[in-house]
């Protein structure tokens, strides 16, 4: 606020601003004195924050020298870095070897057909797979949008657009990976969309072939030594490997029928040797065949030599019995649900010659299993497989043994693998052109007479003929030589008689009889010719109407045509090389025929072309050489009679073709030699071949050598990660120094001099890297014994001579003095880790109790076989999630395990359905194909609307409304592809056999899918679907087992603890079981005597224990070990080396939240802040007293002022008394 006018000092003379100010300056003083311990308190804050980052770079410096890892050292060198680079890990053994890259491992690439644009559509509507992922195509897609989907379901395969030439597009795919196995694209539905895009010809073979055996090469005899029938001066012998049984042979003295019967007399498990004979060109050949297994190895290239293997192990000619499906991840979830199709297949197919009914929408892998068994073709068994991914994953295949016969139907079968489309048999395409007019021949007479025709008889002769028979049909019909308007609409029998004799046609006369008392009939004579027009002769009944052209109508009786005896058409075109063609065909007479006309068509091309009528009456002309071509026709009518005979132009529809392949390049796998072994991966970046030691293979070429060397002698990366650490060690060093220094000479001290926290951390630091560790090796307990020491300054120093030493003599130890480890006396205690809270030493184990798995053991020995169809649900505590496992009836014990691991093992797919059933009569179920109208009891209106509320896989929400236009036409179809849309196309969704809706998650596993129709009927109807609920959970695979121990019926969790057991909701009397929860045991005990926790097999020492908080110790003992031997289980000796004892210490001094140096600054924050309080306290007190002195001496002057007033009134009165 203003403080006004002052005039200090006016009445006193003194200068009273500045007496006041001198004042409070005084004052001030202490507000100085603690203002300016704030700012050294903010450096003292900075420098702990400078020392604390370089701690922190300190901390990850000593990070590295705690992984053992840094201590292996490895070092490779390629001498062709170009043709092979190369790679080592510490698993690598120093060494040198020699590569040869025979060829590079390549990517499968496709080609599609050509296309003469990229964004018209195409036509094509279906769905096919690529990878297993389903690609939905409607029929207004265009190459683009093609490539678009392709690559948004990211199949493994990226899609690209070639533009050849103009007119010339083609898509291609290549496989994102390299390798032999390449990508799988196959049709599935049954509108062939693959072949249409050109991916794939009608040709299908079996993709993946079950190979039961092999065989060997084929030789001139049976009973002669087969090394002497190779004609080999040193025949090979071994003891090879067939089936489970070794065998020995030798090539120099056996002969096929020999080593068949050395097979057969071990007797593998399965396995026949058999030599099978067949007369080729005249001359007998023998082969040896092994069936019953695939395990064949060899020895000393036995084998190799039979022609049984090839030079890479694998069976030369295999002996196919059957077809394996693709690999599936569940059994009970639908195919079409696992492959994400829109509409997936169903259809009739062939197994072994026998009908199957297949329906991919609802048919898992189990289904199609038991439908094929049922169908029960001759010789055939259809299983379900598994195996395991690289990532360890189960996978299941659907396995037909004992035919390979398969007809498929709507591409169900190459759908799930059975079957797949060649991409190699594309013939060669013959070009065709069609006219783009089609004709038709005239219609017959009805009521023909001997020199004309009748109308059909009518109830007036003056009345319109139109109110008679109920036609409006009008037009200008042509009768014998002249033309008639007609409009029967307006005229009347007696009307069109008179129009006609109007026109005078020659010779014709047209009368209307009286044919009954009522009845009349129009009568045209001296013409058999009529020609319609606008169907009114049609209508009349004189003519029926017009047919299709075909190659026996005559030239003048072609429809509307006025063809003449004497009229010609002209020839003319260019055939497949390009050469020009001409010619002339004539009508001679009213009975030539279109045949005629297409003969001379063939002969004008010189035979080289078929000409041809389609269903709708065009002219076709097809080239008989397939292949490119450029052939082109041109059909002039020359009319010379008067007709409008046109034959119209005829254009391209069918482009020739060459031969060709889709198949631009196949997958490859490399094969390259180690030390001239050949080897072949399905890569070119090689891990597996020589352990620790990754090759990537750059360039193919025979014969060149490039020499590997592994060295692991060189240190100089460790030494400089060494150095780094000494390096950030002597900058904390240096840090701590300078913020704690005192100068003699200027009498001044750093932010920090006499700091307790900051000399104690120095101390802690110095200590921990300067201390003895107890338990290594002699001569190798301290840092200063390998080279790392302090001088005289404080700071670390190395030895490099000492450090190079003890590196290269002495790695191991040198690692030992930096990492921590524990060691334990007794193989049944394995070390596991340790955290910042353990402290190192010697501590024992006591075993209370060890870990159990949950499990349940049947009580009867399973001999026989189930008498029911029984149900066995068992839900994991782990996931909560339910197995539903269905056992057949007839089901052995082997059988009734083989059902519960695979319905355990698989993954499955949430399914909701919905309660209520919907008919078309009461009784029969409605399908997709079911108009809305057609709903039994509904009475849906058009109008009525559906909300489809939605969560996703994921729990996404989302809402539409699906609006039924036209209940005659809007089928139940349409609503299921609006929830499958609000769903992003992420489920499959059907009508089952009851009239239910049923909703499939396209992926398996944990869902939180929901669907909720809300049926508006704002209409009035009752539509209802009902409630649509989970039927079958998604879950992934139950990680419990089913076995046989001792002829009875186990189930038992595979993990350790209580939290992995398991619940089983029903009794089976048969297998001994009854329901119940079972659950396991954690591990129990102490370490150090001190408290500890158990999870499963884990005994990890509690937060709250002294030393042993943290340390985690595996138990591998089982219950009767502990029983037999005791609860002493031995000990565990830890031993911190000097990085692990540093990063714990530097851990607790840089912790963000508790550390040291984080505690320190927050009292200094504390600090800050409470002198900062005191400030605005003192400076408020001070302000005060600044108030009251300006109104002190205000006081003053106002007392002066009046004195001096006072004294110049006196002053005044006595000088006036003096006068």
């Amino acid at each position: 606020m203003s403080q006004g006018i002052s005039f200090a000092g006016l009445g006193s003379g003194l200068d009273t601003d500045s007496i006041i100010k001198q004042l409070i300056a005084i004052e001030r003083r202490p507000v100085t004195l603690i203002q300016r311990r704030q700012v050294e308190l903010e450096q003292e804050k900075a420098a702990i924050g400078s020392i604390n980052s370089s701690l922190l770079s300190l901390k990850d410096s000593v990070a590295k020298l705690e992984s053992d890892d840094l201590f292996s050292i490895v070092n490779a060198d390629s001498d062709d870095s170009g043709r092979v680079s190369v790679s080592a890990s510490n698993e690598a053994a120093a060494g040198t070897f020699s590569v040869e890259v025979v060829e590079l491992a390549q990517s499968r690439r496709l080609s599609s057909r050509s296309f003469g644009s990229i964004s018209d559509s195409l036509g094509l509507s279906g769905d096919f797979t690529i990878n297993g992922k389903g690609v939905e195509l409607a029929a207004d897609d265009s190459l683009l949008d093609i490539r678009d989907k392709i690559n948004a379901a990211d199949p493994g395969v990226s899609a690209q657009i070639l533009t050849v030439a103009s007119g010339d597009t083609r898509m291609i795919l290549t496989a994102d990976e390299v390798g032999a196995d390449g990508f799988s694209i196959q049709d599935a539905s049954s509108t062939n969309v693959l072949q249409g895009l050109g991916f794939t010809s009608s040709s299908t073979g079996i993709k993946n072939a079950f190979a039961s055996g092999g065989r060997s090469g084929q030789f001139l005899a049976s009973d002669q030594a087969v090394g002497t029938l190779l004609g080999l001066n040193s025949s090979p012998s071994g003891t090879i490997t067939v089936g489970d049984e070794e065998v020995v042979i030798d090539l120099a003295t056996d002969t096929l029928e020999g080593i068949r019967d050395k097979i057969n007399a071990v007797a593998p498990t399965g396995v026949t040797a058999t030599v099978s004979s067949s007369l080729e060109e005249g001359i007998t050949r023998h082969r040896l065949e092994v069936e019953g297994t695939t395990n064949l190895i060899d020895d000393g290239g036995v084998l190799e030599n039979l022609g049984v293997l090839a030079s890479d192990g694998s069976l030369a000619e295999e002996i196919v019995t059957g077809a394996e499906s693709d690999v599936f991840v569940s059994t009970s979830t639908a195919i079409g649900s696992l492959l994400g199709l829109a509409n997936a297949p169903s259809a009739t197919i062939q197994v072994g010659g026998v009908d199957v009914d297949i329906d991919l929408a609802t048919d898992s892998l189990t289904n199609i299993q038991t439908k094929i068994n049922d169908a029960a073709p001759p010789g055939v068994v259809a299983t379900i497989t598994s195996s395991s991914d690289d990532d360890g994953n189960t996978e299941f295949s659907l396995r037909i043994d004992g035919t390979g016969s398969f007809t498929d139907s709507g591409n169900v079968l190459e759908s799930i693998g059975i079957l797949v489309g060649s991409n190699n048999a594309f013939e060669s395409v013959a070009q065709v052109l069609t006219a783009n007019t089609a004709l038709q021949e005239n219609g017959t007479l009805v009521h023909a007479t001997n020199d004309g025709a009748k109308t059909d008889e009518l109830a007036s002769g003056s009345d319109v003929v139109g109110g008679l028979i109920t036609s409006t049909a009008s037009g200008t019909v042509a009768i014998g030589d002249k033309t008639v308007a007609i409009d029967l609409a307006n005229d009347s029998l007696n009307d069109i008689r008179d129009a006609i004799n109007a026109a005078a046609p020659t010779g014709v006369t047209a009368t209307v009889n009286a044919t009954g008392p009522s009845t009349f009939e129009l009568e045209i004579s001296g013409t058999t010719s009529f020609t319609d027009d606008g169907n009114v002769l049609q209508d009349l009944g004189v003519v029926t109407a017009a047919t299709t052209l075909d190659t026996d109508t005559r030239l003048s009786d072609i429809l509307g045509a006025g063809v003449q005896v004497g009229d010609t058409i002209s020839i003319n075109g260019v055939n497949n090389a390009g050469d020009q063609v001409a010619g002339t065909f004539s009508i001679a007479s009213g009975n030539v025929k279109v045949q005629s006309l297409l003969t001379s068509i063939e002969q004008t091309f010189g035979g080289d072309v078929e000409a041809s009528i389609d269903a709708q009456g065009r002219i076709n002309v097809k080239d008989l050489q397939g292949g490119a071509s450029q052939l082109a026709l041109t059909l002039t009518s020359n009319n010379e009679g008067g007709g409008s005979l046109d034959f119209g132009t005829q254009s391209l529809t069918t482009s020739g073709v060459d031969a060709r392949s889709a198949e631009l390049q196949a997958g490859q796998n490399s094969f390259f030699q180690i030390n001239g072994i050949t080897l072949s991966r399905s890569t070119n970046s090689v891990t597996d071949a020589v352990q620790g030691v990754t090759l990537n293979l750059l360039e193919a070429e025979e014969g060149q050598l490039v020499n590997i060397s592994i060295d692991k002698d060189d240190t100089s990366a460790l030494r400089g990660d060494i150095q780094s650490f000494v390096d950030e060690f002597n900058s904390v060093m240096d840090l701590i120094d300078e913020a704690s220094a005192f100068d003699q000479d200027t009498q001044q001290g750093g932010p920090l001099t006499g700091d307790s926290t900051l000399i104690s951390v120095q101390a802690e630091l110095r200590s921990v890297v300067s201390k003895q560790i107890g338990g290594l090796s002699e001569g190798f307990d301290a840092l200063v014994l390998v080279g790392v020491s302090f001088n005289r300054s404080g700071r670390l120093e190395i030895d490099e001579e000492r450090l190079t030493t003890a590196l290269d003599k002495n790695l191991e130890e040198v690692r030992k003095l930096f990492v921590a480890q524990g060691n334990t006396s007794e193989e049944g205690i394995e070390f596991v880790s340790t955290n910042s809270r353990t402290r190192d030493g010697n501590y024992a184990v006591e075993v209370i109790q060890a870990a159990t798995k949950a499990n349940v053991l049947g009580t009867v020995e399973f001999t026989g076989s189930l008498s029911t169809d029984q149900t066995l649900t068992l839900i994991d505590n782990v996931t909560g999630k339910p197995a539903v496992i269905s056992l057949a009836a007839g089901s052995n014990l082997d059988d009734v395990i083989s059902s519960i691991n695979t319905q355990l093992a698989s993954d499955v797919a949430e399914v909701r359905r919905g309660l209520t059933a919907n008919t078309t009569n009461g009784t029969q179920a409605i399908d997709a194909d079911t108009a809305f109208a057609d709903i039994f009891g509904a009475g849906v209106q058009n109008g009525d609307t559906i909300r489809i509320n939605t969560t996703d896989h994921e729990g996404n929400s989302s809402s539409t409304a699906f609006t039924i236009g036209d209940t005659a036409t809007d089928t139940v179809g349409d609503l299921l592809t609006q929830i499958r849309s609000t769903l992003n196309g992420q489920v499959s969704v059907n009508v089952d056999a009851e009239g239910r809706i049923s909703v499939t998650d396209n992926q398996v596993g944990n869902s939180d899918m929901t669907v909720t129709l809300i049926e508006e009927n704002e209409g009035g109807g009752s539509l209802n679907f009902g409630s649509i609920e989970a039927e079958t959970e998604g879950r992934f695979s139950l990680d419990i087992t089913a076995a046989n121990t001792d002829g009875k019926l186990e189930l038992g969790h595979n993990g350790f603890g209580s939290r992995n057991g398991f619940s089983m909701e029903e009794d089976s009397a048969e297998l001994g079981l009854v329901a119940g929860s079972f659950d396991g045991k954690n591990v129990e005990g102490t370490i150090n005597g001190e408290a500890a926790d158990g999870f499963g097999r884990i005994l990890t020492g509690s937060l709250d224990a002294e030393n042993v908080a943290g340390l985690s110790l595996r138990v591998n003992l089982v219950e009767n070990e502990v029983a037999a031997e005791g609860q002493d289980a031995g000990s565990v000796d830890l031993i911190f080396g000097v990085a692990r004892r540093l990063s714990d210490s530097l851990g607790s001094i840089t912790d963000k939240f508790e550390g040291t140096l984080t505690n320190r600054g927050k009292a200094i924050d504390d600090t800050i802040e409470d002198l900062g309080d005191r400030v605005v306290d003192m400076e408020r007190r001070i302000e005060q007293k600044r108030l009251n002195l300006v109104g002190r001496f205000a006081s003053l002057e106002g007392t002066i002022a009046n004195l001096q007033s006072q004294g110049n009134f006196l002053s005044g009165q006595l000088a006036g008394l003096s006068r």
